[in-house]
């Protein structure tokens, strides 16, 4: 059963049933949904899809898709006369002219083997040929997002010339619930900050017995699927340069993040143009987010950089660490163990904070404040002599002169009046800072809070994550 994708469903719908041709572009990282999003989408609509091979030559590229045209078309091609893809795309064309169907070329990003000559090609093949035959839709899909972005969207050949993009990510709590039918509330919680909300993830693991219980299997055995998904995923996109992985597992040590300079000094990374570019590509694959202050240009250098990816958040905290007990397949209920421990529940804090901030715009609206402008983001200054430092990362700067602060808290137990103190440290330092505006206080608990907290009317609106759904 296909879930969830409405707005993307909408999109694509307008798209494809235009009366002119058009060029979509989806990308996102492995597992989130492409390729279901996309036979969704051409439901009962006429449509060539091609797949690209994964880390195959150029000719060989070719010949499979030349084999999967003569599949699709049912016609015989002789794929040896084709050496290039414009003689692809042309005996693409003349398909077309009597068979006219939409296009998917997937996993552009191997069919193109990583290069740019495709794209060129395959513009002056659409603008000359294709695009002329009325109401066909060319879908470019692609999962490794830094192609998609420099080499595609912002190509030479084809830069401002998609219809429409798609950035696909995870779910958020309300698809997750539909994935996850007949588990409460706790489970599919716990299931969205494990897993990220990517649908793979979350449909291999809907079945078992329990979700801590899947993840045993899944993550903590010699072949689960995800004790070595960090290699496919990952690796086969930056493996080629270790930098890559040396600024990751730089960021999974920090959880509140990093500025350049620290991710240059830890990592052994270079300061100029390499770690810029190394940072933006590692942005654009979804694996890190970059914020600035709430109140500072997205231009500010007060940049921070957090591993923003839940896996691999869970894979560095979790499975790398244990590795080798995980291969020998001596040690059971493993992830057992870990569940049980301080460490795995201070982690389960922090990333309950990142499930907040992934539905920023669902506490607008349960807040009431959706229908007014603002900025979100977090609030934090660098550690100086004279300054320790200060974070908080769910604000809201409203332009009605309030600045709403979230505070997260992910216990077992209701929360208690023991959070005031710590709030209240933090108001402290946003009223010395912004002095005209009214700080409203907001709880976030994973468990509600005490009596004795509601008793004391100290937060404007106590939040449980049920609401988000």
């Amino acid at each position: 059963m296909f879930i969830g994708r409405k707005n993307e469903l909408n999109l694509l719908s307008q798209l494809i049933d235009s009366e002119t041709s058009n060029i979509g572009v989806i990308y996102g990282r492995r597992r989130i949904g492409k390729s279901e999003l996309i036979r969704k989408a051409f439901e009962n609509k006429q449509v060539f899809i091609f797949e690209g091979l994964e880390n195959r030559p150029k000719q060989e590229q070719i010949d499979s898709f030349i084999f999967q045209l003569s599949y699709m078309a049912n016609q015989q091609f002789n794929s040896k006369k084709v050496t290039s893809w414009r003689e692809a795309f042309i005996l693409l064309y003349e398909t077309l002219k009597n068979q006219p169907v939409h296009i998917v070329l997937d996993e552009f990003q191997w069919m193109a083997n990583y290069r740019s000559e495709i794209v060129a090609e395959l513009k002056m093949v659409w603008d000359l040929y294709i695009s002329k035959i009325k109401s066909i839709t060319l879908i470019l899909c692609g999962s490794i997002a830094s192609f998609m972005t420099t080499k595609v969207i912002k190509s030479n050949a084809l830069y401002g010339r998609a219809d429409l993009i798609i950035h696909l990510k995870g779910f958020l709590l309300s698809d997750t619930k539909k994935m996850l039918k007949n588990r409460g509330i706790d489970e599919i919680i716990d299931a969205q900050i494990l897993l990220g909300g990517v649908p793979k993830y979350l449909d291999l693991i809907k079945d078992k017995t329990s979700i801590y219980r899947g993840l045993e299997e899944l993550a903590f055995t010699e072949t689960g699927y995800l004790t070595d998904e960090y290699d496919r995923i990952f690796v086969s996109h930056f493996g080629k340069n270790p930098e890559y992985e040396r600024i990751i597992k730089t960021l999974a040590a920090k959880p509140y993040g990093l500025y350049r300079k620290q991710i240059a000094e830890n990592a052994g990374v270079d300061l100029g143009g390499g770690l810029t570019l190394h940072l933006k590509n590692l942005e654009y694959a979804g694996f890190i987010s970059s914020t600035t202050p709430f109140h500072k240009s997205f231009k500010s250098r007060l940049l921070k950089y957090r591993l923003s990816d839940a896996y691999l958040r869970f894979f560095f905290a979790f499975i790398l660490p244990n590795m080798k007990r995980i291969k020998s397949g001596i040690q059971k209920s493993l992830f057992q163990q870990i569940s049980q421990s301080s460490a795995f529940y201070n982690w389960m804090g922090r990333s309950f904070e990142y499930l907040c901030m992934d539905h920023a715009e669902k506490i607008s609206e349960l807040l009431g404040f959706s229908g007014i402008e603002f900025n979100f983001g977090p609030y934090f200054n660098s550690k100086t002599t004279d300054n320790k430092g200060f974070q908080v990362d769910i604000l809201f700067d409203r332009k009605d002169n309030v600045i709403t602060l979230c505070e997260a808290k992910y216990s077992i137990n209701p929360t208690g009046v023991d959070v005031i103190k710590e709030v209240e440290q933090k108001v402290l330092i946003l009223e010395k800072q912004f002095h005209r505006k009214t700080i409203q206080k907001v709880l976030i608990s994973k468990s509600g809070a005490t009596k004795d907290l509601l008793a004391t009317g100290y937060f404007y609106q106590i939040i449980t994550p049920d609401m988000f759904f």
